[in-house]
């Protein structure tokens, strides 16, 4: 561990100096703040003992600077004859760790010194896990690419070849026909699961894409509404929409046609048979807002803050036995953060909740459109 002792006092310096490299410190010297500083960054300096006066570029203007620019982190001590309440406070707003006051006690620097290493030593610990993790993060996103993309080519296969019998269901029987239906939607909910967890995997990786162009988000709203109505339908829900006109903005068509698919297709999931939703398009100060309110069972409140974490699930349940990755609405924060917009929810137990998305506009965004 490499420590730096920057004074200019060359008979202070040399005591110090001397001092540490009997006790086994690998020592540099400074007697400038300019020769200082650069040795923090060539050096691999580990614990720095500055003196605040030093001539040319202060000690506290090297915790500063230090402070903006390391990526290993530094162990400062302040070296001062100043001992006021207000000057200990602007040490430690630089970025000094410690603070020492001349004439300083070899003893009591030895100690701090000790302290410094424990704190690097615990701060290189953690970087090292976290490298770890970072790791093993990036190996799981790996695996959940290539294992989602190997089982996608098959899962398509499968649900377009039983749609292609239901089609052609004439010469089978009953039994035949609900075996097949069953395998259709199986299938249908298996690839919704993959491409979440290829999208996850695309995400977290860093090769997710957003392409923007102007669009209709009214057109956009109609059509998801229309793509889920059967899975409405198939459960006795009513869906009510007020989409009003409004402006044409940049949108990856795509990507938001998913967060108002999750959104739409998470109401219908988690509201009983013969429910109500209500879905609203609107224009708001310099906004526009999406909104989807269910009657299902509410979501508790304890359990809110953790509704877009990746794979995590709460502990209400989809009322027709549906499926979730958990992923859903992680990716429709991902989307919306990818557009500079959020999304919000306010849910009470037992009376439903409402999802919005919300986009900002240009600030010289017209009031008209479709």
């Amino acid at each position: 561990m490499n420590i730096l002792i920057a004074e200019d006092d060359n008979t202070s310096r040399h005591t110090i100096v001397r001092f540490l490299k009997s006790r086994g410190f690998t020592i540099f010297e400074a007697a400038d703040g300019d020769t200082a500083y650069s040795s923090i960054m060539e050096n691999q300096i580990s614990i720095a003992v500055l003196d605040w006066m030093l001539p040319g570029m202060s000690g506290i203007d090297i915790c500063r600077k230090v402070r903006q620019q390391q990526s290993d982190y530094v162990y400062m001590i302040i070296l001062t004859a100043r001992d006021k309440a207000s000057d200990v406070l602007e040490g430690f707003e630089a970025g000094a760790d410690e603070y020492l006051t001349k004439p300083v006690s070899m003893p009591e620097l030895a100690a701090r010194i000790r302290v410094g290493e424990r704190i690097i030593g615990l701060e290189r610990s953690l970087r090292r896990q976290q490298n770890e993790l970072a790791e093993i993060n990036r190996s799981k996103n790996q695996f959940i690419g290539i294992m989602a993309h190997d089982l996608r080519n098959p899962v398509i296969s499968i649900r377009g070849f039983s749609e292609l019998m239901l089609k052609d269901s004439a010469n089978l029987n009953k039994d035949h026909v609900e075996f097949l239906g069953i395998i259709h939607s199986t299938s249908r909910n298996m690839l919704a699961m993959i491409n979440d967890l290829l999208d996850i995997s695309l995400i977290d990786s860093g090769k997710w894409e957003v392409v923007k162009k102007p669009s209709s988000f009214k057109k956009l709203a109609e059509e998801r509404i229309r793509l889920n109505s059967q899975q409405a339908i198939q459960k006795q829900i009513t869906i009510h929409h007020q989409l009003t006109n409004v402006p044409r903005f940049a949108i990856d068509n795509q990507r938001v046609g998913q967060a108002v698919d999750n959104l739409i297709s998470n109401a219908i999931k988690y509201s009983h048979y013969g429910a109500k939703i209500h879905i609203v398009l609107k224009k708001k100060g310099d906004t526009i807002q999406f909104s989807v309110q269910d009657e299902g069972p509410g979501i508790p409140e304890a359990e809110q803050p953790l509704l877009f974490h990746e794979f995590h699930r709460l502990s209400i349940r989809p009322t027709g036995g549906e499926t979730s990755t958990g992923l859903g609405l992680s990716i429709t924060k991902k989307i919306m953060e990818a557009h500079g917009g959020a999304i919000e929810v306010e849910s009470h137990e037992k009376l439903g909740s409402t999802f919005t998305l919300i986009f900002p506009l240009p600030p010289k965004q017209t009031a008209s459109g479709n």
